[in-house]
């Protein structure tokens, strides 16, 4: 590998507040070889850290931090491949969190610490530790936006300088560790962000590890894609220059938090650092659960219990901060569906030979029910209220119903139901009004077809 040297001059992105433009490679960057380097593929979490500092809440209390990470360690469900999960350290309430996580003595997630770059933090640590906790995560600010402009350096050098002190502290005491690169997609790849990997890594004889922060979402998922904002052409450089064990830190501002870290897990990092639900800092971090359901997808399920999501998903609900209920892979509502023709579907699929039409996979997978999928409202079919007539009379009887799509009393259910969002016409105001807006419950639907009274003759 080439030595590379650092840029004295100072790298700016700046576009004056507009969408960050691009510029593309000729040629697509490329996929590292496997190593250990690279693989297996890890998760990482930070919803104690990153996580916490999402600005729709004031506090990750410690009872939920607590019940959380045992809920992640029935996640991981000793396969390793959940390798850690990360804490602060500077409040009463962080240090008695911190005790309680290592009194659990799980292997897996590893409990990790996260510091500012200063000698000081590391010493810290260690005192509240009491020798416990064998690797920390230390700020390392890449850009120049951030060596200049926010620290105040005098030139890349000095930062580098400033930046090994805490690092060698902690090699002295055993501790590995993490450096993450904040801001690495507006940095310098060239001109410091290598030369400072190779520095450190000498300095550390090789036992140092780097987070590559996309801290402010500007990373891209195409290969084509010049750096540093390229996350394949970034990551598959850095591997390639450095041979470094690199982690992937995603941000959601422009929607890509995701894309962008399976891309860079495909294109070498071997750590994936994600917080449950995209909790964290403006639009938040790469969701834990998502990247979980595409681990599977890509590398296969070493064995996972995925009905624990469902369990932390409530801890976050009911303690943190609401879950959004479209929230993929976890949120309450992601198999529910209105529409008529999707309602067929569903309906079609539970005997269909190419299996399921309309849902992505299995809800039992996670532990959710299939028999509640179908919402009525102003564009379901006949089929969907079929549907939840059914489920409705097998819920209070426990005897499937017997409706079906030529029923006249279903009919007569759906006329009601359009008839109300449809509203009433007002001559005087030449439109509609007083029509529903809300969807309508099962025991309603099934009162309307309860009510329906067959004409007399």
């Amino acid at each position: 590998m080439t030595e590379h040297k650092v840029n004295s001059e100072r790298v700016y992105y700046n576009f004056k507040g507009e969408f960050p433009p691009t510029s593309t490679e000729n040629t697509p960057a490329q996929v590292p070889p496997i190593s250990s380097i690279t693989h297996p593929k890890l998760i990482t979490d930070t919803t104690f850290r990153d996580g916490a500092q999402d600005p729709r809440f004031a506090l990750f209390s410690s009872d939920a931090k607590l019940k959380y990470f045992d809920q992640l360690h029935a996640l991981g469900n000793n396969t390793e491949r959940i390798e850690s999960v990360e804490v602060f350290i500077y409040q009463k309430r962080d240090i008695w969190v911190l005790e309680k996580l290592l009194e659990r003595n799980y292997s897996f997630p590893q409990v990790t610490t996260w510091t500012r770059a200063t000698p000081k933090d590391i010493k810290l640590m260690i005192n509240v530790s009491q020798g416990a906790i064998k690797e920390t995560g230390m700020l390392a600010s890449a850009s120049d936006h951030h060596i200049f402009d926010k620290l105040g350096f005098r030139s890349k050098n000095e930062a580098i300088e400033k930046y090994l002190k805490p690092i060698t502290t902690a090699v002295e005491n055993n501790i590995i560790p993490r450096i993450h690169l904040e801001d690495a997609t507006r940095a310098d790849i060239n001109g410091w962000v290598i030369p400072f990997i190779e520095r450190v890594l000498r300095e550390t004889n090789g036992l140092a590890r780097f987070r590559i922060c996309d801290t402010i979402g500007y990373g891209l998922p195409d290969p084509m894609v010049s750096m540093p904002f390229g996350i394949p052409h970034l990551i598959s450089t850095l591997v390639r220059e450095t041979g470094a064990q690199l982690e992937f830190h995603g941000h959601n501002d422009f929607g890509l938090a995701t894309a962008n870290t399976i891309a860079a897990l495909i294109y070498g990092c071997k750590r994936a650092n994600t917080a449950f639900g995209g909790l964290g800092e403006r639009t938040g971090n790469t969701p834990l659960e998502q990247i979980i359901a595409n681990y599977i997808r890509i590398w296969g399920d070493p064995g996972f219990n995925l009905t624990a999501l469902q369990e932390m998903s409530k801890t976050i609900d009911t303690e943190v901060f609401a879950v959004s209920p479209k929230q993929p892979i976890v949120g309450t509502g992601i198999f529910a569906t209105q529409a008529g023709i999707h309602q067929t579907g569903l309906v079609k699929q539970r005997d269909s030979e190419g299996g399921f039409i309309y849902l992505p996979f299995d809800p039992a997978i996670l532990n959710r029910s299939t028999s509640e999928l179908t919402l009525i409202g102003g564009l379901s079919g006949i089929d969907g209220i079929v549907d939840v007539l059914n489920n409705e009379v097998k819920k209070n009887t426990g005897k499937p119903g017997s409706y079906s799509p030529a029923s006249k009393a279903v009919k007569y259910v759906y006329d009601t139901v359009q008839k109300s969002y449809d509203g009433d016409w007002a001559p005087d105001k030449g439109k509609y009004i007083n029509h529903r807006r809300g969807f309508f419950r099962n025991d309603e639907i099934l009162k309307i077809a309860e009510s329906y009274k067959k004409p007399t003759i």
